[in-house]
């Protein structure tokens, strides 16, 4: 009997063991595979032809979304949009209210977080902007795999001591050049 129950015990833990294994997610990338590079922040994409979805917004901003976004709760103080085919591509639109300034308010640059990353001052309906771009290695996992999210993120000063931002992410390089140029093409209701 003791000689039973060690190969039932067996047995059992190898099945917990492989049960186990197919709960973890399987590696995205295979040997060699590099990532698209991020999309510069500067200098503005060329796009003609977008058909952007338009969004008033009460702080006097229409604000630009790449094609097929809609919004969705945020649960914040901020509105965030997707993508309404596969909702993985998003933006978000928010004020600060403080005194550090743009420099104070950008993402803060960490090299291994931040591959291809990029930053640049633009101007966009009269207002001066910081804008930033960058991929972060295995930002979305989905299916049971991980692959680079490219981000970008804009902020710009309303008034004094209140800043609007808008901020992003994708997991194709090709939405995250659509978002840079909806940074650039929003517009101020303000005369």
């Amino acid at each position: 009997m003791p000689h039973f129950g060690r190969r039932f015990a067996r047995r059992l833990s190898l099945a917990a063991a492989a049960g186990l294994a197919a709960c973890h997610p399987k590696p995205s990338l295979t040997l060699g595979a590099a990532p698209a590079p991020a999309a510069r922040a500067c200098p503005a994409p060329n796009l003609r032809r977008v058909q952007w979805v338009f969004v008033d917004d009460s702080t006097g901003f229409v604000l630009a979304l790449p094609p097929g976004f809609q919004e969705r709760g945020s649960g914040g103080p901020f509105r965030h949009f997707e993508s309404a085919a596969d909702y993985r591509p998003w933006m978000s639109f928010g004020i600060i209210r403080g005194e550090l300034g743009l420099s104070g308010y950008r993402r803060v640059y960490q090299p291994a977080l931040m591959p291809d990353y990029s930053e640049c001052s633009d101007t966009v309906s009269g207002y001066p902007i910081s804008i930033q771009a960058w991929r972060t290695p295995n930002g979305v996992f989905r299916n049971f795999r991980r692959s680079d999210r490219y981000d970008v993120f804009a902020i710009w000063e309303v008034r004094p001591g209140v800043y609007a931002y808008l901020t992003g992410g994708a997991d194709h390089q090709p939405t995250q050049v659509l978002m840079l140029a909806a940074i650039r093409a929003w517009r101020s209701q303000n005369p």
